[in-house]
């Protein structure tokens, strides 16, 4: 029998010593264990992903009860406590001794059985502290387990309180949008058809195409199969909406991968105009390719393109130019639960300019008329207000419309867009 525990602090540590993003280390650890059920599949995904997303608050009630500070332990020994402590304070269904014992067991198992003792010590006090009550946090800074910089920077610009709900929305699991596809459906038929299949969905403010869902594996859905809908943030689709595309368009989306607002272009576009979808490498393409593929769209081509290299055969050539260019993300860090941890303020003015040397380009492609929406899934103004007024003073384009969307204030992932004519 497979030692799902054993698997996850497996993954813990090779994460630990890798600069590949989380999700990326456990779906490839996942992959060599196929065979498991579903049910062991998720408790390894979530005691993972929680071990990471939760390790402020983990560290900090670690140390309230441990002689020794998390960070002057050993690594798989703190790995192993933080696992522990995870699931005495998160998964309410694993009785309290049995996650002491677990841990006791994991130190025995990787052969460091000189230190089960303490081991066993740290998780007990852990557990008594939470059976009694005792654990009081000093802030909801360590309590939703945010970096001092990714708070400093929220702060800065949003202040305490909306910084404080945005932290919460991005501690914990994401609430599942999809998008429907209106070239072969419209939302209310689209939901009658998740509810037979099981799916409970239900309409969102953000977007009319939007569908509110609770948390279910597409892959298993026969309508994601045929086309039906797409996985999407209800933001994303919203600055869809707003560009306001019409049939016969010739599009051009710079950074594609994976295809989600290219696709979503070519279906408002119900087989009409040209979607040419574009990003930096043959892999990306190919997860472009795969979504084309899966929805039978017709009317979009990818191709590999860096977006910092201006391609003259594309001046004055779109209706629409999509930018949605690399950014901090820190708008989907209850998606991308490391995103946090690796974002340091020099990330996002390098981002910035990243940005504006790609922008420098777009603007170039737009026809008289058309029109550029540049857009991020982030929330710094350096990546959103001061991207705009850039935009503004190297174009002659007239702002349209903009928004920013935040998590824990909005009903969505934090994002933003600003739509702009020539």
């Amino acid at each position: 029998m497979t030692d799902v525990r054993m698997v996850a602090l497996d993954i813990l540590l090779e994460y630990s010593g890798s600069k590949a993003f989380l999700s990326e280390v456990t779906k490839a650890a996942l992959a060599k264990y196929a065979y498991l059920e579903e049910r062991d599949r998720a408790f390894i995904k979530n005691l993972v992903t929680g071990c990471v997303e939760k390790q402020i608050a983990l560290d900090f009630v670690i140390g309230q009860v441990s002689s020794v500070k998390p960070a002057k332990m050993k690594k798989i020994i703190k790995l192993i406590i933080r696992m522990a402590v995870y699931e005495i304070l998160y998964l309410d269904h694993i009785p309290v001794r049995a996650s002491v014992n677990e841990a006791v067991r994991l130190a025995k198992k990787k052969h460091i059985a000189g230190l089960s003792g303490f081991v066993n010590a740290v998780t007990r006090k852990a557990a008594a502290l939470y059976e009694e009550g005792g654990i009081v946090y000093p802030d909801d800074r360590i309590r939703y387990s945010c970096p001092q910089v990714i708070y400093d920077i929220l702060s800065e610009t949003y202040g305490p309180e909306k910084t404080s709900r945005i932290i919460k929305a991005s501690d914990g699991l994401s609430p599942q949008y999809i998008r429907v596809n209106v070239s072969k459906t419209d939302p209310d038929t689209l939901i009658e058809t998740l509810n037979a299949e099981g799916i409970k969905a239900c309409k969102t403010p953000v977007s009319k195409n939007a569908l509110k869902t609770a948390p279910f594996n597409p892959a298993a859905s026969p309508a994601f199969m045929e086309g039906l809908f797409s996985m999407q943030d209800a933001s994303g689709i919203a600055a869809l909406d707003a560009a306001g595309i019409r049939e016969n368009e010739r599009i051009i989306d710079l950074c594609a991968s994976p295809g989600g607002k290219a696709c979503l272009a070519a279906e408002y576009m119900r087989g009409t105009g040209k979607v040419l979808a574009f990003d930096i490498s043959e892999e990306k393409k190919k997860r472009i390719d795969e979504n084309i593929e899966r929805l039978k769209l017709s009317n979009i081509e990818s191709g590999v393109k860096d977006a910092l290299i201006f391609d003259e055969t594309l001046e004055n050539s779109a209706d629409l130019v999509i930018a949605d260019l690399p950014c901090s993300g820190l708008g989907v860090m209850g998606r991308k639960v490391d995103i946090k941890y690796r974002i340091q303020r020099d990330d996002i003015l390098q981002l910035q300019e990243l940005q504006r040397r790609m922008l420098d380009n777009a603007v170039r492609y737009v026809n008289r008329g058309g029109k550029l929406l540049f857009s991020t899934c982030t929330i710094t103004g350096e990546e959103s207000v001061l991207q705009r007024e850039y935009i503004e003073s190297i174009s002659g384009l007239t702002l349209l419309e903009e928004r920013q969307f935040l998590q824990g204030v909005d009903e969505c992932d934090g994002f933003y867009y600003a739509v702009f004519q020539r």
